[in-house]
């Protein structure tokens, strides 16, 4: 009997003395020597000595999104040393879709060491990274990466992936009088924990899909940069990038939070969240805060001697944000629009199944409240049925094309409908673009109903 792909005992014979199989502790150090070969910045350049400490970080046990077990690797047994040769590992999120929760698998860290590629390795560790999302019961994979390249394993392009304005630290207004800056930060604490998780949750009304988060992730972010093997260190030499700081006011109440990074990578420094409690006025609390964030710039080292000056802050903070209405176009005049998220959702009749409480919400709070009847997409090799009774979802079936007689009111390619379900783009902005994306008069009408444009802001939750 063969042995599953997502069990920890899988290995595959890829030919040519190339195993593919799940990882143990053991191999850390060689994982950590072929991702520190592929992402350093050229063939003649030494290795990137942070991948060593951040493989550190995801192989310990305690840390939240995954554990020793889950890289996914290609090994080279005809070499004395077996190195690792390709390799991604594999975390596990919960999401939400419209306050429904669903698990989520992201492969994180893909690599092949050059004078390996284009033998399919990438294609190898992605098979066994999808059995394992499955068997954990993860109906969606979700990936940040490099453009095109993940296309070719199902994924399409979905959700909003931040997006950023820049501030001048040049413009930022200087403080009237001697009064005391109204707004500080400081470090997070574990005391914090609570703060972190009401405010980061405090946004999550605005969002269709939501990146759901408990205290424990919080804890290990605050707990990671207490660790012997950290602790004290220059930041530029360990695997962890971001650091969390409390929003407090002059009596020392905690108002908000920001995550920043703990190095510069450019002339910027990166914002990657700032949360106010609705108490607090952003007006008011700006131009304390750029005063803030530009002394933490001046004090953040560089990660190589050519880095340029500090001169910028990045509020990589999405496509819309409250700070970005008070800086306005004076003190944030670059606009960088997102990039996306990759999707891959491999049962889609599954996930609608799984979301149909929004679908006949939404059905109900409609023009068609009560509907009865079908409605059918033609995905071209393939389709959909959903068939609801009085305002109920009562079927979700694939649907195909009859040989003669197709009657399917819509059509539009499978991937691509991807972006209809999970409201990142209209049905009329999709067929403006797409030929093959068409709807009659009815299935238009109960389409924009049930699968309606709403924004989503899904953060990289990463304690690396």
């Amino acid at each position: 009997m063969s042995v599953p792909l997502a069990d920890p005992t899988y290995t595959g014979d890829l030919g040519n003395g190339l195993v593919s199989r799940w990882s143990t502790a053991a191999d850390q150090e060689r994982i950590a020597h072929c991702l520190a070969t592929v992402f350093r910045s050229g063939a003649e350049a030494p290795l990137d000595e942070r991948v060593f400490d951040e493989t550190r970080v995801l192989m310990s046990p305690d840390f939240p999104l995954m554990g020793p077990g889950d890289y996914a690797i290609v090994e080279d047994t005809s070499l004395p040393d077996r190195p690792v040769v390709a390799v991604t590992c594999c975390w596990s999120h919960q999401w939400s879709y419209d306050g429904i929760p669903f698990g989520v698998g992201q492969p994180e860290t893909v690599g092949t060491r050059p004078e390996y590629r284009n033998r399919g390795l990438v294609r190898a560790v992605f098979d066994m990274f999808h059995a394992r999302s499955a068997a954990k019961g993860e109906v969606l994979q979700a990936i940040t990466g490099i453009a095109y390249f993940y296309r070719q394993f199902g994924y399409e392009y979905v959700l909003d992936l931040d997006g950023r304005r820049l501030t001048y630290v040049a413009a930022i207004p200087e403080q009237n009088g001697d009064e005391p800056e109204p707004y500080r930060l400081r470090l997070a604490t574990l005391d914090d924990v609570s703060h972190l998780q009401a405010l980061y949750n405090g946004s999550r009304s605005a969002s269709l899909v939501w990146h759901e988060t408990t205290e424990s992730y919080w804890r290990h972010h605050i707990a990671s940069w207490e660790d012997p093997a950290v602790r004290g260190k220059d930041p530029t030499q360990v695997g962890l990038f971001g650091r969390l700081r409390m929003i407090v006011d002059t009596a020392g109440q905690v108002c908000g939070y920001t995550l920043l990074a703990a190095k510069r990578r450019s002339a910027a420094l990166r914002v990657f969240a700032i949360q106010l409690y609705p108490t607090v006025s952003w007006q008011a609390a700006m131009p304390s805060l750029l005063r803030s964030l530009r002394a933490y710039g001046q004090q953040t080292p560089a990660t190589t001697p050519e880095t340029k000056p500090f001169s910028e802050l990045s509020f990589d903070l999405g496509r819309a944000h409250p700070a970005y209405a008070v800086l306005g176009e004076a003190l944030a005049p670059r606009v960088e629009p997102p990039y996306a998220w990759y999707l891959r959702v491999p049962d889609v009749p599954g996930f609608i199944r799984h979301i149909a409480p929004v679908l006949e919400r939404r059905l109900a709070d409609s023009i068609l409240t009560g509907h009865s009847g079908d409605l059918v997409i033609d995905f071209y090799r393939g389709g959909l049925r959903l068939h609801f009774d009085q305002g109920k979802l009562v079927t979700v079936e694939p649907w195909r094309a009859p040989a003669y007689g197709d009657d399917a009111p819509a059509g539009c390619p499978a991937l691509i409908f991807l972006q209809l379900l999970f409201g990142y783009r209209s049905l009329a902005e999709l067929r403006a673009t797409f030929p093959d994306v068409w709807a009659q008069q009815e299935a238009a009408l109960l389409i924009d109903i049930l699968f309606p444009k709403q924004p989503s802001t899904v953060r990289m939750m990463s304690c690396t």
